[in-house]
């Protein structure tokens, strides 16, 4: 059986909810059900020292491991442990640069660059803020001479990715699962979003063009004490053909039986251009159509593939958009089928794929 090496400078929760939770354990599993052997390097600081030293070792004996492929956090590497202090600031590079030296080729994705943005300065201690800026800095600067391949959710995010040449840059947008779920009969249009309702997601136009509408209706799932703090931005916008709850997991499935688009009718941003939800690739494996707005980095996907719309971000391109496909619920079918055609080249296991075929240095 082929063999790799799986490195996350933190440990893996297989409980969690949030994609830059979700997304480590997910690929994962993935590399194990595409067929390697997979030696996990994760854990706390002193958990990861052990497990370091023993494949090193292991490799200076002549073992072969195919490629190494390694997941960032969203804070630097020197933080990661729990306590976010930087006992051993240099380990996890100098173990990547390690297994690079030694014929192994390494890719790691690169989740974030927040920490770029006038926002982030904005929610910290100067002091914080000017020794985490050195500190991603220094792991972007590591990885020029440690990593083969950076992957990040879309290319456009590479601009602003210092460091490292964009010759080295690689997609890797999330994956999703493939779920079918029969459709069930209904009377007009039926929406779905999952996500968050708060600044940063401003979804008050699409629940003014919801209601607009002539009979669509739209299902908002999001998490409780997100809806309690902001609620009172959109009760005065809501209809009885808008409905809010509060669902996850396998709990989502009959929403999604329900729906017949799904929506990431967000604001857009310039950090937007580039972020590829892992909602997105949600919808995707469920085979559902999507509306989305110009602007983002999942408008580009749906231009190029078909597997939706992309109207202006203002309410009533988009109740005009809901009332056409009321009219011609022919549209919805064809794209649907569209949709579905894409779930096999978006799942988790395609995206090991990918970065097994970009990676593998012998048969």
């Amino acid at each position: 059986m082929a063999s790799m090496i799986y490195h996350v400078p933190y440990p893996l929760n297989p409980h969690a909810k949030t994609g830059s939770g979700l997304r480590p354990v997910r690929m994962l599993e993935a590399f194990k059900a595409v067929g390697y052997n997979v030696e996990l390097v994760s854990g706390e600081s002193g958990e990861r020292r052990a497990l370091i030293r023993a494949l090193k070792r292991r490799i200076a004996a002549g073992e072969r491991f195919d490629f190494l492929y390694s997941e960032s956090h969203t804070m630097p590497t020197a933080l990661t442990d729990a306590d976010h202090l930087p006992r051993r600031p240099l380990m996890d590079v100098g173990f990547l640069r390690y297994a690079r030296k030694h014929g192994i080729k390494v890719g790691l994705f690169y989740r974030d660059v927040y920490w770029r943005f006038p926002e982030y300065k904005e929610r910290l201690n100067p002091l914080v803020h000017t020794a985490t800026r050195a500190l991603y800095n220094l792991d972007l600067l590591a990885y020029k001479f440690a990593v083969d391949k950076l992957y990040l959710p879309s290319l456009d995010m590479g601009k602003f990715v210092p460091h490292v040449p964009a010759g080295r840059h690689a997609a890797l947008p999330p994956g999703g699962e493939i779920v079918d779920v029969p459709a069930t009969p209904k009377d007009g249009i039926h929406l779905f979003y999952v996500g968050g309702v708060g600044n940063y997601y401003n979804m008050h136009d699409c629940v003014r063009a919801v209601a607009a509408s002539k009979n669509a209706c739209l299902t908002i799932c999001t998490r409780e004490e997100e809806w309690e703090e902001n609620a009172a931005g959109y009760r005065e916008l809501l209809n009885d053909r808008i409905q809010v709850v509060h669902k996850n997991g396998e709990d989502l499935i009959p929403y999604y039986q329900q729906a017949d688009i799904c929506m990431l009718f967000i604001e857009p941003s310039i950090y937007r251009s580039f972020a590829a939800p892992i909602k997105f690739a949600e919808y995707i494996g469920f085979g559902k159509p999507v509306i989305v707005n110009q602007g983002t980095n999942v408008a580009q996907f749906v231009a190029s593939h078909g597997n939706g719309w992309a109207v202006p971000f203002d309410a009533p391109s988009l109740t005009r958009l809901l009332d056409d496909l009321a009219e011609h619920p022919e549209k919805i079918a064809t794209v649907t089928q569209t949709a579905m055609g894409l779930r096999a080249d978006n799942t988790w296991q395609a995206r090991a794929r990918q970065v097994a075929a970009e990676l593998t240095t012998h048969p």
